[in-house]
């Protein structure tokens, strides 16, 4: 079970689209008859991903619905009155401090079964592994820098945005890519979105 953030629309698009791009990276890496299912529950927004993480995770686990649970959030966007980050001085202690946050919410009987990752600095950064998707007028300033890089000074929905002006939409974009590309390239630009990968890789293994 993957549960995701996002209000609408961009909720929507990551329930829909990122089991199939996970999934497309795991199946050939598992026996054809112990694959194992991904399906993403949306949440809307990260004030209410905070506020019903335990029940939600009490759903789906009690009910056998759920052997295990991956929660995805953004990392840019979390609110400030729940996470400081005012010590931290590097991208990992900010990942580390807020993965202790919202594991606190986790109750005790559920905390073997759940992992928190995040999207550095949202999902939208890994479209950005993949230039050759993107108009040629603006490939060369997506190519600048690795996707994970663009931050929280103009965090990647923002930034394709100023690029693309008008013309970009999150969810249709996302729409559009994810399913179509090798998700082997964004794991090899993406070492936050790699972690993700391996730990969901290494929990489908001990799951067969």
């Amino acid at each position: 079970m993957l549960f995701v953030e996002g209000a609408t629309e961009r909720g929507d698009a990551r329930r829909k689209t990122l089991p199939a791009f996970f999934r497309k990276w795991l199946d050939p890496q598992l026996p054809e008859l112990s694959r194992v299912g991904i399906r993403a529950v949306k949440f809307q927004g990260v004030s209410n991903y905070l506020e019903d993480l335990g029940d939600k995770l009490g759903q789906y686990l009690e009910s056998g619905e759920a052997t295990y649970v991956f929660g995805l959030v953004d990392l840019y966007g979390l609110p400030p009155d729940r996470f400081d980050f005012s010590r931290c001085s590097t991208l990992a202690d900010r990942v580390r401090a807020a993965r202790r946050v919202i594991r606190s919410l986790v109750p005790d009987r559920f905390q073997a079964c759940f992992r928190q990752h995040f999207a550095v600095h949202e999902v939208e950064a890994w479209l950005l592994a993949y230039p050759e998707k993107w108009p040629p007028h603006i490939r060369s300033q997506i190519e600048k820098r690795r996707p994970e890089e663009v931050n929280f000074g103009e965090p990647p929905a923002k930034f394709l945005k100023r690029l693309l002006g008008g013309r970009y939409r999150k969810t249709v974009h996302a729409k559009n890519i994810l399913p179509k590309v090798d998700a082997q390239i964004a794991i090899d630009k993406c070492p936050y979105l790699r972690a993700l990968a391996h730990d969901l890789l290494q929990v489908a293994k001990r799951l067969l």
